[in-house]
């Protein structure tokens, strides 16, 4: 069922969990083994949920996700309960997010509880239609596509400094630039890569990520222009719906993505509940 916005923009909540799926599942499979069975990278369905861990990086959110529990059947027929095993089985503090206005929310909430989950960093989802960029970017940005034959790009090192991951995770996101329908981007700023940021193609949804810059490139333009060029790009691929998602916005903690979201013409769709395993100590 299609919903919109307070500005009228036009979504399918269903098509945007599909593609969220399809965002943190490709990724994990392009990890290579080695680095994977070196730092407990791992991903496994059961039913609707997917579930991604990183062992070695258990307080990383976007790196321990549970998805998918709020479909109907995924805690009718036990899948999400299969799901938090397994990945307390991987030495994952594992991160689950529920939209709303799904048939089983409210039950997958209440199972997350019984089952030693507490409410914590909720997610809020944006979109955006293709209509052009109506924001200017800084000249002084210059924003380049790479792909696979980039052999010694930056990507990965950039997005793990960027988001204070450790080193070693660069080899988790350095294989996205020329994944099937991946396309991933380099902010410049006097010929230096400052930033990153990458979007997957999914039929009509376009979801934006991976965007990060490093300390010297903020506050300089980076982000939105890589935010204009993804636009543009999704826009000219037959792109209808532009998703992109960061954390809710709350008195004292640093909005910055979220304001150059509202300015790049992207629209609140819906808030996720975050809940997060407390029975597992992060480590």
């Amino acid at each position: 069922m299609t919903k919109r916005t307070e500005g009228g923009i036009e979504f399918d909540p269903a098509a945007l969990e599909r593609t969220e799926r399809r965002f943190f599942g490709t990724l994990f499979d392009a990890v290579p083994p080695a680095v994977a069975a070196a730092h407990g990278v791992r991903k496994a369905e059961f039913g609707p949920v997917q579930a991604t861990v990183t062992a070695a990086a258990p307080e990383v959110r976007t790196l321990n996700l549970l998805l998918g529990a709020e479909t109907a059947d995924a805690t009718a027929e036990g899948f999400l309960g299969e799901a938090i095993e397994w990945a307390r089985g991987e030495g994952a503090t594992a991160f689950a997010l529920l939209s709303p206005g799904f048939p089983g929310t409210e039950t997958a909430a209440a199972t997350l509880a019984a089952a030693g989950f507490e409410q914590s960093v909720n997610w809020m989802r944006f979109v955006r239609d293709p209509h052009p960029p109506r924001f200017e970017a800084s000249e002084a940005v210059e924003v380049v596509e790479i792909d696979s034959s980039d052999t010694d790009s930056p990507f990965g090192t950039i997005a793990a400094l960027g988001f204070g991951l450790p080193a070693w995770a660069a080899s988790l996101l350095a294989p996205l630039p020329g994944l099937p329908d991946w396309r991933c981007y380099l902010a410049r700023i006097d010929g230096e890569p400052q930033g990153c940021a990458a979007m997957l193609l999914d039929g009509e949804v376009a979801e934006f990520g991976v965007a990060a810059t490093l300390e010297g490139g903020r506050r300089r333009g980076c982000q939105l222009a890589l935010l204009r060029r993804r636009i543009e790009d999704a826009a000219a691929s037959g792109a209808r719906t532009l998703f992109v998602e960061t954390g809710e916005r709350v008195p004292g903690r640093p909005s910055s993505s979220y304001a150059n979201l509202l300015r790049a013409g992207f629209e609140e769709a819906y808030l996720c509940q975050g809940w997060s395993d407390a029975r597992l100590p992060a480590r």
